[in-house]
This record gives structure tokens, sequence and C-alpha cells, in this order.
């Protein structure tokens, strides 16, 4: 007799139960948010020290702008191959760190593509030309098996609640830090720098449909990348007075203060 049949049929009913409950309470919802706090890793080196917390929902969460720039003479701009940084709070085994480089290569590709449309993308410093520089300083994955089995603890309640109020994320989620550097191509002056930080939002929802990356242990990192593809490009966008800056959107919901 197979014995372990009624299992595996009661949990996938139980699942499904779940994910059906998901899907109607979280519908609308997007697939993560700006985190509570983040704190420069030593990528920035001395500039760290100019970082001021910058507008809640509207900026990085620490940012730093140099007032005098002129963002319209900038013309061109060298994008320097994301690294990834090596933070004692985000240790990574090898494989980890292969699967990361593969995200932070394709966000790479895909920044400087979206940049294109705006900037001459070029090999060599000069005039009119911007340097930026981008590590990504955090990249945490989600715990798949636990994220979906509580599925079976309607979202926002209990301990998913307590969790989330302690830590700013929901449980088994997973989270993702960058730190940037804009310098003028000539004098190497700083002319921008921040720190962002995203997790992941417990939905099987994203905007109107689902959430394609939800049972992707690092789908929330790879959400937090391509937001910041987006919001870079926004950013630049408004510093030069643009006249058709696209805001990307924003994430599931501002984490409990």
């Amino acid at each position: 007799m197979n014995r372990s049949a009624p299992v595996r049929s009661g949990f996938s009913a139980v699942l499904a139960a779940a994910t059906l409950a998901s899907l109607a309470s979280l519908a609308g919802c997007a697939t993560g948010s700006q985190a509570r706090k983040t704190e420069a890793s030593g990528f920035l080196g001395d500039n760290a020290r100019l970082l001021q917390p910058g507008k809640k929902g509207e900026e990085e969460l620490l940012v730093y702008k140099d007032p005098a720039a002129d963002w319209s003479g900038y013309k061109k701009i060298v994008l320097e191959p994301v690294t990834i940084w090596t933070n004692p709070k985000f240790k990574l085994t090898d494989d980890e760190r292969k699967d990361l480089q593969k995200l932070v290569d394709s966000f790479h590709q895909t920044l400087n593509k979206k940049l294109s449309a705006d900037y001459e993308m070029v090999d060599q410093l000069g005039p009119g030309v911007m340097r930026v520089q981008i590590a990504l300083t955090g990249g945490k994955k989600a715990i798949t098996i636990l994220k979906v089995a509580s599925k079976g603890v309607p979202y926002g309640t209990g301990p998913s609640l307590l969790w989330t109020f302690i830590t700013g994320k929901p449980p088994f989620v997973g989270e993702a830090s960058i730190e940037f550097m804009v310098k003028d191509g000539v004098t190497d002056h700083l002319l921008a720098a921040g720190a962002d930080r995203r997790v992941g939002a417990d939905t099987v929802i994203a905007g109107s449909g689902p959430n394609m990356q939800y049972l992707s242990s690092w789908g929330d990192v790879k959400y937090s990348l391509d937001y910041w593809t987006d919001d870079m490009t926004y950013r630049l966008c408004v510093l030069r007075a643009g006249t058709s800056c696209v805001a990307p959107k924003k994430g599931l919901r501002v984490p409990i203060n």
C-alpha cells in the first residue's frame, strides 16, 4: 500500500487553498518594497560620510548629490561592470556567488540598454562623460519551501505580522542591497552616491498578473535589480531636467514603522 499518496494529496489541497486565498487577498500588489534602513558596506569608501537619509519613498535610503553639478552637461556614460561586494553580513557559498553573478551580469546589460536611450555609452573617460560604479553589497535568497508553507496562515496575521513588525520584512523572503557612485569623467569628482536596500513581498500576485518569480529562491533579488534599473534611469532623467521621465513602479507597501 502507498501510504504517502494521501499525505501528498492533503498537502496539495492545503497549498492550493492557501494560494487561492492569497490570490484573492493580494490582488493588485507588487513584489517588493524599500526596506526600513541600510548602511554603507565599505564600497563607497570615504564618500560614505557624505550620505544623508533620502526622502522616504522617493529616493534611496541614503543619498548624496552635489548641488553644484551640471547634469545636463553630461552626454556620455562609462558604466563599469557591476561587482558583488564582499560584505561580512551576507556570507555566500560558491554556488550562491555564481547565481548572484548571473543576476548581476543581467542587471548590467539591462541597465546599459536603458541608459543608452538617453546617453552615448562609451568605454573611455573624458569631458562630458559620467563614470558610474555600482556594487551589489548584499543578496539574500528566499526560503521558498517555508514561504510556500506559510501560505497556510493568512498573510498579515499572527506570527507573520509580528515578524514583519520586528524585522521590517515578511518571513522567508529575499532581499538585496546596492551602492553606487557617479563621478566626473575628467576630474573623478563625486557627483552623486547612494545606498539602498529592498526586501521581497510574500505575494503570488504582481500587479495584475501572477508573480512569475514566486517559486524562485533568487526571485526577490531579481525583482530588486529590475526595479533599480528603472530607478537609476529615472533619477538621471530628473537630474538633467528631462521632459519624459518615467518613475519606477512602487512596491507592495511601506514597511511597518
